[in-house]
């Protein structure tokens, strides 16, 4: 299979080709096709399998799509325990949105003066990836509006519920649109992971890909 029988926008294919892919990774090849028909998903994938490409390939696709309701907020809400990882997603988003002049990705964490991220939350944006602790104090200040939020992603879950993250992840998904699609990523899907993908997603499908390097 190859990325142009995923149905994705031209644009993103573009850009896709210009960083080389042709081939889609298992993980990507199963859970592009069912995030764009809107499914709730939660899906085991390990580093290294591709996996930030499978949600941001179709948020991006998502998003060539007018906003159902016009908010200051965003239209996606990547959701990610540490400030690391939460960069690197930031700038593959860019990276696949480069051909999408009116799209923007916003990246917010701790250990960052408010006023930088501030001004970057001031001016219009379409994605926000985001660290659980600095997500809830912008919410707080009321620099966030969450209303608008179509898509949202969890990612690592089992490492967020690792690190004491599973009360502020309920706060924030009760923050958002009961009609929003929900996707889960986790490098295991099992116990208290199980148990808060129920809480938060509906009738979700399920994928599982054994781990392999890139």
């Amino acid at each position: 299979m190859a990325f142009t029988e995923l149905s994705l926008h031209p644009l993103i294919l573009k850009a896709i080709e210009e960083m080389g892919h042709t081939t889609p990774t298992p993980i990507q090849k199963e859970a592009i096709p069912s995030i764009l028909k809107g499914c709730d998903l939660r899906a085991s994938a390990q580093t290294g399998t591709g996996k930030t490409a499978a949600f941001v390939l179709p948020a991006l696709h998502k998003l060539m799509t007018p906003a159902a309701k016009k908010t200051r907020g965003p239209r996606v809400l990547i959701l990610t325990p540490t400030r690391e990882l939460a960069m690197q997603i930031a700038v593959e988003a860019s990276k696949y949105s480069k051909h999408l002049s009116k799209t923007k990705t916003v990246c917010i964490y701790g250990g960052i003066p408010y006023a930088i991220q501030n001004r970057e939350l001031s001016r219009p944006y379409e994605i926000l990836v985001a660290t659980p602790g600095r997500l809830i104090d912008q919410l707080e200040r009321g620099r966030i509006d969450l209303s608008g939020v179509e898509l949202f992603i969890l990612d690592e879950a089992d490492r967020m519920l690792d690190m004491g993250f599973i009360e502020p992840v309920q706060e924030i998904a009760a923050a958002l649109p009961a009609s929003r699609q929900t996707l889960l990523f986790s490098a295991t899907l099992k116990g208290s992971v199980i148990n808060l993908s129920k809480n938060l997603l509906k009738n979700p499908l399920e994928i599982s890909i054994a781990h392999a390097h890139e």
